[in-house]
């Protein structure tokens, strides 16, 4: 089979392998679609070996394939032939740390234990597979907005227009909030937030505060008058983006962490403190999160493929994380391994 192999800083090759041989309690699935997540970009951008990818190393983590060798003692209910999504965690016995090596760019990938609902998820034969390999990014975008143990009738802003960001304001929407303004500095990438249902501000053509007011309403809060938002979650990563939040944030509301800070962030626990705030991080994703994902992708409660905006062959691997590196016109770069 043809993989890519990461080699930090003399990049990506493309390499032969042995096709992973199965064991009894093993499924062998034949790649059909990979995702470039933000993760892998920061690593190959840095080309260091150290941070999740190791040197020589076989890697992607966001995939969907056709299972086509199935363990005797693997469950009937999997069968050859099945169009599944895959959580990178559970894939392999090794779990989560090394889930960024689950070999999603490789055309055939081994995996270990398999079971339904547990690291293989049934995506049905009619599935688009440009939505099927947005599973695990949107499973990690619902883990963040569903964090907050949201109402339907709270008012949602979700910061950042990215893939992460896109889906958690996706999932939102699919199961009926109807209050979710998405938050970016880039139209291109708003208009696609705005296809799958939400309402958009760009802060470079209007202040956070008086778009938010606008968009919401808003309340007089020790003499300020601020924007009406219950919840926000946070994809973005933006420092000064954060800051402006906690300067305009209204008694009780919540913050969810979805973004990986690249730097410390200064919090005012005064604001904290006398508007009784909440602040909590998502990480990863739960079951109840892929099965709801599946879901949304399989009954296309949303047009999420409208994320995918470039495709490009296995061989061309090394111009997909340029592409996706530069993001420019980008929001999903997707590999192509049929």
């Amino acid at each position: 089979m043809k993989a890519a192999v990461y080699y930090g800083e003399k990049g990506i090759r493309i390499e032969d392998k042995e096709v992973p041989r199965i064991g009894e309690k093993d499924v062998l699935v034949r790649n059909l679609r990979a995702g470039i997540c933000g993760t892998d970009i920061n690593i190959v951008r840095t080309g260091a070996g150290d941070r999740g990818i190791s040197l020589g190393a076989e890697f992607g983590h966001e995939m969907v394939g056709e299972i086509v060798e199935v363990g005797a003692q693997v469950s009937k209910q999997i069968t050859t032939g099945m169009i599944v999504g895959i959580n990178p965690i559970t894939a392999k016995r090794v779990g989560r740390r090394k889930s960024l090596e689950a070999s999603g760019f490789s055309e055939y990938v081994l995996i270990e234990d398999a079971a339904l609902d547990y690291n293989l998820y049934d995506m049905g034969k009619a599935v688009s597979l440009d939505a099927a390999v947005l599973m695990e990014p949107m499973s990690v975008g619902r883990h963040g907005a569903f964090r907050t143990n949201p109402k339907r009738s709270d008012k949602i802003v979700v910061l950042g227009a990215g893939p992460i960001g896109i889906s958690a304001a996706a999932s939102l929407i699919a199961e009926g909030f109807l209050n979710v303004c998405v938050v970016d500095t880039n139209d291109w990438r708003l208009q696609k937030a705005k296809h799958i249902g939400a309402s958009v501000l760009n802060t470079m053509q209007q202040d956070l505060a008086a778009g938010l007011s606008e968009h919401f309403g808003e309340l007089n809060v020790y003499g300020q008058q601020v924007p009406d938002v219950d919840i926000f979650i946070d994809a973005a990563g933006a420092p000064i983006l954060f800051e402006s939040v906690m300067q305009i944030i209204k008694p009780g509301a919540k913050i969810s962490i979805i973004a990986v800070y690249k730097e410390e962030v200064p919090v005012s626990l005064a604001q904290v403190m006398s508007k009784e705030v909440s602040i909590q991080g998502a990480s990863g994703y739960t079951d109840t999160d892929i099965r709801k994902v599946v879901d949304h992708i399989k009954n296309e409660k949303t047009d999420i493929a409208t994320m995918v905006t470039q495709v490009f062959k296995l061989k061309d691997i090394e111009e997909a994380f340029r592409v996706a590196i530069k993001g420019e016109g980008t929001v999903k770069v997707i590999i192509d391994l049929t």
